[in-house]
């Protein structure tokens, strides 16, 4: 139902979109979480416990959703492309840059490694572009490639 306000938050941490629009006096039907990390799902589960919590991220399929989703809320793992971290980019494990979705689909079908964490972007934008929501929230680091930043 495309009336309903389903917000997808993914890497939810302790639910700080919640909180927002919670705060802004939005109104919302259903929050799913996407979030690995026990200690900050359990702050979550405290504070708003009707949260919906999918799990690892590179496993959420459309299926699992809702058929439409009102807001996508994103903030992935950035410490390999910030300017305060580490500098690398998205890239494989043995040093190749992913520099489009259709890369990062390809090498996840054959199980390839990342460095670090920032390839998950990734998974925000493969779920932006399956789910096509009314509204995409994506905090954005200095630094980000111009190719990310297209999507």
């Amino acid at each position: 139902m495309k009336n309903n306000k389903v917000v997808l938050s993914l890497f939810d941490g302790i639910s700080g979109m919640q909180l927002a629009l919670k705060k802004s006096k939005i109104k919302i039907d259903k929050y799913l979480a996407s979030e690995i990390d026990e200690n900050v799902i359990s702050i979550t589960q405290k504070n708003f416990p009707k949260t919906i919590q999918l799990g690892d991220v590179t496993k959420i399929t459309k299926d699992m959703l809702p058929s439409h989703v009102w807001l996508l809320s994103s903030g992935s793992p950035c410490q390999d492309f910030s300017i305060a971290g580490k500098k690398q980019g998205v890239k494989t494990h043995k040093g190749k840059e992913i520099n489009s979705l259709a890369h990062y689909l390809k090498l996840k079908k054959k199980n390839q490694k990342c460095i670090g964490h920032s390839y998950l972007i990734w998974e925000a934008i493969r779920l932006y572009k399956e789910l096509n929501p009314t509204y995409f929230f994506f905090e954005n680091v200095t630094n980000m490639s111009p190719e990310l930043i297209a999507y």
